[in-house]
């Protein structure tokens, strides 16, 4: 019943394409591509995956229609024949849209191809093979040959274990190994003495205590920006002092009450607050990070001793122990 189902809405999809699709150079080509057609369609309804793709294949080297050729996917892929689908339904998506571009008819298979390739991608994954050295190599991929224009490009392939053998032009054969997942792409680069294309990173031996150090990062992160917060205070109180210097100047030094100075004014006590809230908020922040790295540390090492230290070069913390 399902299958019935799937032949139905299949046989929709091309209603309104299928007889202008092929039009061929002669009526007699034409008949021809449209009884193959729909001998095919007759196959793929009743199940006969192997014959409706002969049908299908028939139409399409008369015509180059899309809609045969994703039905030669449909027919692949009811057949378990997953890698062999992706492939011809990529190629029907291109061929598809390139025609679609002055024939709005071939729209509906290049939409039908995209849909299926959108729901094959997670039961495929891509490996791209990538030699250091190859020419003249012989490569295989899970026993098939890739040949040149192949390296270095996406191939899709069945989740699992995937085998490349190398016999360089010089030198001894190299083998890899790879585990793949659906929908992923992966690298594999076959070179002298590498042994994966993702091997695993060197892990260095975990310090004696690791317990408590987290509070002491964050610590540094804490004072890291109060000094910051310090170092805006001294900016912003340079630049307020500046502009206060100017205006006095200007004002041959009395109170300015000319207007034309009002957003002079305005800004050197907006730098002001800025000042004043950066120094509030830095010397609090370099405050308590210098608390956080002093009693956040790994318990098996030695008390750190941290302190504060503003003077007129800004401020910083200042630590001492082991650690």
């Amino acid at each position: 019943m399902r299958r019935s189902i799937a032949a139905l809405v299949v046989a929709a999809q091309l209603a309104v394409s299928s007889a202008p699709a092929f039009a061929g150079p002669t009526a007699a080509s034409a008949a021809a591509a449209q009884k193959a057609f729909d001998a095919g369609q007759d196959l793929f309804d009743k199940g006969r995956h192997e014959e409706a793709i002969a049908r299908f294949r028939e139409a399409y080297a008369i015509t180059k229609s899309p809609n045969a050729r994703l039905m030669v996917a449909r027919s692949l892929l009811a057949m378990g024949k997953t890698v062999e689908a992706y492939e011809e339904l990529s190629a029907t998506r291109i061929e598809a849209a390139t025609l679609a571009e002055q024939q709005p008819k071939y729209e509906r298979a290049r939409d039908s191809a995209a849909a299926d390739l959108a729901a094959l991608e997670p039961k495929v994954a891509k490996v791209i093979v990538a030699l250091a050295q190859p020419e003249g190599a012989r490569v295989t991929l899970n026993g098939t040959m890739l040949p040149a224009e192949r390296l270095g490009v996406a191939i899709v392939v069945l989740p699992g274990k995937v085998v490349v053998d190398v016999e360089p032009a010089k030198g001894a054969p190299m083998h890899r190994e790879e585990v793949v997942v659906g929908g992923q792409t992966k690298t594999i680069f076959v070179a002298p003495g590498v042994e994966a294309s993702n091997p695993e990173p060197i892990t260095p031996a975990p310090a004696e205590s690791t317990t408590g150090g987290g509070v002491r990062i964050a610590g540094y992160v804490v004072a890291g920006l109060g000094v910051v917060g310090l170092g805006v205070f001294g900016v912003t109180t340079a630049m307020a002092q500046s502009k206060y210097d100017g205006l006095i100047a200007d004002c041959g030094g009395k109170r300015c009450t000319d207007p034309r100075y009002a957003e002079v004014i305005d800004e050197g006590k907006r730098l002001d607050t800025i000042a004043l809230g950066s120094l509030v908020g830095g010397a609090v922040g370099v405050a308590a990070g210098a608390l956080m790295i002093a009693l956040g540390g790994p318990k098996a090492a030695k008390k750190a001793d941290a302190r504060v230290v503003v003077g007129p070069g800004g401020a910083f913390v200042e630590v001492g122990g082991a650690f």
